[in-house]
């Protein structure tokens, strides 16, 4: 079962089921079974979004410790919120399925490939990338303001 901790330490379980799915639409509008769509994922990338959704999916353990929305949002930030979303991921992969769940699972692993890649491209050359835009960005500010026609 995929789980999350915050930054207090808590564990928080991450599951999905028909009755969770139904909660977190009538709740946030927010259609978790929706993969037609194809903005359900721009819709989680919004933190505020995801963590309004993870809330409602982990209310009854949070609940039972006595934890408000507003102090499992403020738990949530930089590598924790990336392990709640990733926890997120994997339940509605695990909610949907065969062949659905097989589709879903490749495209989280490939994901998550392609991002540990980008993070890999940065440790080794992102001094350069950012060098290189910098240098870039200074042309073009110069030029506009070198412009004689003021453009």
């Amino acid at each position: 079962m995929p789980s999350f901790k915050d930054t207090n330490g808590r564990e928080w379980l991450v599951t999905l089921n028909v009755a969770q799915v139904k909660r977190v639409r009538e709740r946030l509008g927010v259609n978790l079974a929706d993969l037609q769509e194809g903005n359900l994922l721009t819709r989680l990338a919004d933190p505020v979004t995801l963590v309004d959704v993870l809330f409602v999916l982990v209310q009854p353990q949070a609940d039972e410790n006595s934890v408000t929305d507003e102090q499992f949002a403020a738990s949530l930030g930089g590598d924790t919120l990336s392990s709640a979303s990733t926890a997120l991921l994997e339940a509605l992969c695990d909610f949907f399925p065969q062949p659905t769940r097989l589709m879903l699972r490749k495209v989280l692993a490939q994901t998550q490939a392609r991002q540990a890649d980008a993070v890999t491209k940065i440790e080794t050359e992102g001094d350069e990338l950012i060098r290189t835009a910098l240098d870039k960005a200074m042309k073009v500010k110069t030029l506009q303001v070198a412009s004689p026609t003021g453009d």
